[in-house]
């Protein structure tokens, strides 16, 4: 096995236990030093709440389609699609997608009420 196999796999494995539990960091790092090989920092694991590209946008114009509706309303459908959100979250979220998406002219606003173009 290659010495550069050795110390990706040393990394990878610290890069585990430090978002892990923690346990045989020491021994990880032990190794890591004796190899003479420098340990970068680690950035904590991404957050599970992240919305891939686009996702928050599709789950917007869904609820829209067919109705209008308060923010408020919108929130709660994307609240009911993506569980691992707080309420509040929902709602910072979809207020901030509805302003994107008034921007890009894909949604207006009629007083309290969202609506597509197609609403009119």
């Amino acid at each position: 096995m290659q010495d550069k196999t050795i110390n990706n796999a040393l990394l990878a494995l610290r890069k585990q236990i430090i978002r892990g539990d923690g346990r045989g960091l020491a021994q990880a790092e032990s190794l890591l030093r004796m190899r003479g090989v420098d340990m970068p920092r680690v950035l904590p694991a991404k957050r599970k709440d992240v919305a891939r590209k686009g996702h928050m946008s599709k789950l917007v114009l869904d609820a829209l389609r067919g109705s209008h509706m308060t923010t408020i309303e919108v929130a709660d459908h994307v609240a009911r699609n993506r569980p691992e959100l707080t309420p509040e979250a929902a709602k910072k979220r979809a207020g901030l997608c509805l302003t994107k998406l008034k921007a890009r002219e894909l949604v207006r606003r009629e007083g309290r009420v969202w609506l597509t173009p197609s609403q009119s």
